[in-house]
């Protein structure tokens, strides 16, 4: 119950924010930055906290790490060019498989051993490390949405429960 109860809320995050990726308007994916930039950034964190056991930060989507960051970039974590709609989506498709297999795949004992980030000071269990991540993606579709609803009067709905 309890792995099928983490699924259907942190599926349903990460669809609302595959929602708010997709409802962007393609016309505007290259002008406004801001979008882009949050949409990665929490794509590649999503993937990031969920490499059980930890592994440094890596993407099929690749960054540099630099201490200049561009203007309306989160932090100094910068893509090396601004991807497509269509890999960002491909992107979090993979990572809500991910989610999805790894939920009803790890063992109890697993979902109990501590996760320590390789090269970073997060240091907690990999139960509480599904739902600091499920927390993050939902703080992230939360802004998405609330941009889509500035830029175009309108954004996707609440998603109860993921199928």
């Amino acid at each position: 119950m309890i792995r099928e109860s983490l699924w259907k809320q942190f599926g349903a995050s990460i669809d609302m924010l595959i929602n708010a990726v997709s409802a962007y308007p393609e016309n505007r994916w290259y002008e406004e930055k801001k979008f882009f930039y949050n949409a990665y950034h929490v794509a590649i964190f999503l993937d990031y906290y969920l490499s059980i056991p930890a592994a440094p930060l890596s993407s099929p989507l690749p960054f540099t790490i630099s201490e200049e960051i561009p203007p309306r970039c989160i932090d100094d974590i910068v893509p090396d060019r601004i991807y497509s709609q269509a890999e960002i989506l491909a992107y979090l498709q993979a990572s809500r498989k991910k989610c999805h297999d790894l939920i009803f795949n790890l063992t109890d004992a697993e979902f109990a051993m501590e996760w320590i980030e390789t090269d970073g000071n997060k240091k907690m269990p990999v139960f509480e490390l599904f739902l600091y991540n499920m927390r993050h993606v939902q703080h992230h579709a939360a802004q998405l949405n609330m941009m889509l609803r500035t830029d175009t009067g309108d954004a996707p709905g609440w998603i109860r429960a993921a199928r």
